[in-house]
């Protein structure tokens, strides 16, 4: 399972393989486990043309893959179980644990294949060594849009980064808007040039101008779709 990052702590291989086709069902029965559910169709649809249907009240039958916190309890925190068999796979985990699941699952999909899809079958088990798994962004230096960011936040999921450093003011830029001193973005939130930093140099500007900033709304969003993700 070397496709598969951060290193689960323990895995092992199965003689045989599942294929994901548009026959395969999705089965979820609780509310979180169906909001992981559906952003694994979002990631299916979008990748790959596939929208799985939810499976009937007999969960578990052939060719399903089943989310549930159903047996998570004797996992640590933020842990999950993935099963991968030949004609079900199942994600056993609660809150991050089943997400991050989720996110191992779709790491062992073929890159740029067309369906069926055939996943190695394998028994997960995993959970971070880390509690804080981190990432920084400077914005103040170089602003970056909204789609970008939401971007960034999915690769963070996709390799279980749970903590989003968003560097939002510096002297090169203030990006985020403050309703009562509007001046901070009308003006601070813009510059006529960035400074090339060469050793042995007198000031050298690049001539480029640069600005951008956040409103609230934006900001908002962006947390909130963090948060989604199980990123702080």
């Amino acid at each position: 399972q070397s496709q598969v990052v951060p290193r689960p702590v323990a895995s092992r291989r199965l003689p045989c393989a599942f294929t994901l086709d548009h026959h395969t069902r999705i089965s979820a029965n609780e509310p979180e486990s169906r909001r992981v559910a559906g952003l694994f169709n979002e990631r299916m649809l979008k990748a790959y043309g596939l929208s799985l249907e939810p499976e009937g009240a007999a969960a578990g039958g052939g060719n399903s893959i089943v989310f549930t916190t159903i047996g998570s309890r004797d996992l640590p925190a933020e842990g999950y179980r993935l099963e991968v068999e030949e004609d079900r796979i199942r994600i056993v985990g609660r809150g991050a644990g089943l997400f991050y699941g989720m996110q191992t699952l779709t790491q062992l999909l073929p890159m740029g294949a067309a369906p069926p899809l055939l996943l190695p079958a394998v028994v997960i088990t995993d959970y971070p060594r880390f509690r804080y798994r981190g990432l920084l962004l400077d914005v103040a230096r170089h602003f970056y849009p909204v789609e970008f960011i939401k971007k960034l936040l999915d690769l963070m999921a996709q390799y279980k980064m749970n903590m989003f450093h968003w560097h939002l003011t510096d002297d090169q830029g203030w990006r985020i808007e403050i309703k009562r001193y509007p001046r901070l973005t009308q003006i601070g939130s813009h510059r006529r040039e960035t400074i090339k930093l060469q050793f042995f140099s007198p000031y050298i500007g690049d001539g480029i101008p640069h600005g951008g900033y956040y409103t609230q709304e934006q900001i908002k969003d962006i947390v909130a779709y963090a948060r989604a993700r199980h990123i702080t």
